[in-house]
């Protein structure tokens, strides 16, 4: 029995000094020589990058009884990342920390002629978590880093509100880095951003208690679609609006039906479905929509937020026209906007070189239907 209790105390002491030993081989770095970056942005000139760090200056050690956190944005030029990010190191004397990165914003330069192998390079070292957001900034990554927003917080973290609402709405096509970085190996398949743009605003009254004249609100109402040779086109508020109905899944948002009777309807919950039959040459887009009229209507002595039956057509038919309007745009610029090549190859594997044909997509039919349930 002692020989028993003897073994188990040397194990015990055993284990205790591997792990001291261990842990300070292991290249830790104190919280206070770290930079916590919350917002990344990159622009690119021609010749250099220009890498843009958001990153928190903390007040009383993280607890501020007098106001939030300050930030303060911190950038380096350089023929590539890793070098920018040591430039900022250098300067900063402190280690940049990109664990808590919350987005990444790419300038529209940086899209159509930098490297976008550096975007995978991001994701690859495993600098940032999976789930950081990633944008494209309608000019320079430098105007929505410096953007002073209204709302009272860091322009980083307001976008990323935006992106990220309680539900998720028609028209913002938020995506995650690992999904974008995903999406990029494939060479049959367009890649998505969104497109985010700078807006002057009326100041917020903290803002007025700094004399400043006027703030900033950033519009998230356009995509862009991207492949392996960087920007290929733009899809405007409307074209994006469809698109967003045809790829996300969505809970909220409001849907305008046009016409000499103007109405909108308020969407509950919306899901739609690709489906490919090489046979007829025919992809059909499956819609089914939960809705509410968005304004109650007087109708059998009462007011109702249900659709008419006409209503309801016309809905349908909107929805028609508007997915025809967005596969016409995409074959007008040569972009598989809907990326259907990807789903018949991914069907129908064996026929890839006709699937791959430059006149394929110009020969099918699309097919649209619509299911509405409206909800009391």
């Amino acid at each position: 029995m002692k020989k028993v209790l003897k073994s188990k105390w040397v194990i015990i002491i055993t284990i205790c000094i591997a792990l001291v030993v261990f842990n300070a081989m292991v290249f830790n770095v104190s919280v206070v020589k770290r930079n916590i970056v919350v917002g990344i942005g990159l622009d690119y000139d021609g010749s250099e990058y220009t890498l843009y760090t958001q990153v928190v200056l903390p007040k009383n050690g993280g607890v501020a009884s007098g106001g939030g956190n300050n930030y303060v944005t911190l950038k380096g030029n350089a023929q590539n990342i890793d070098i920018a990010i040591d430039k900022i190191e250098k300067e900063q004397g402190a280690i940049l920390s990109f664990a808590q990165a919350a987005i990444l914003i790419l300038g529209k330069n940086m899209m159509e002629n930098g490297d976008l192998a550096l975007v995978d390079t991001f994701f690859m070292d495993d600098r940032v978590h999976d789930n950081l957001f990633i944008v494209m900034a309608e000019d320079k990554a430098e105007d929505i880093m410096n953007a002073q927003v209204a709302a009272g917080e860091v322009s980083s973290l307001q976008l990323v509100r935006q992106l990220r609402p309680t539900k998720a709405p028609l028209g913002v096509t938020a995506i995650s880095l690992q999904e974008y970085v995903r999406n990029s190996k494939n060479v049959n398949k367009i890649n998505y951003l969104p497109l985010v743009s700078v807006e002057e605003t009326e100041p917020s009254t903290d803002q007025q208690k700094e004399n400043l004249e006027k703030a900033d609100k950033f519009l998230i109402s356009k995509t862009a679609l991207i492949d392996e040779n960087g920007l290929q086109c733009l899809l405007d508020e409307n074209l994006t609006q469809i698109f967003s109905l045809t790829k996300m899944s969505l809970q909220d948002g409001v849907l305008k039906v046009d016409g000499d009777e103007m109405f909108s309807v308020h969407i509950i919950d919306s899901k739609a479905k690709m489906s490919y039959d090489l046979d007829k040459s025919e992809c059909e887009i499956k819609f089914k929509l939960k809705t509410i009229r968005t304004e109650g209507r007087f109708a059998n002595s009462k007011i109702s937020f249900e659709l008419s039956k006409d209503e309801k057509t016309r809905l349908m038919k909107s929805i028609d026209i508007r997915t025809r309007e967005l596969i016409n745009y995409g074959l007008s610029v040569n972009v598989d906007i809907l990326n259907v090549v990807d789903g018949f190859l991914k069907k129908f594997p064996k026929e890839s070189s006709r699937i791959m044909a430059d006149d394929f997509l110009k020969q099918l039919n699309f097919k649209v239907s619509v299911q509405i349930e409206q909800v009391e």
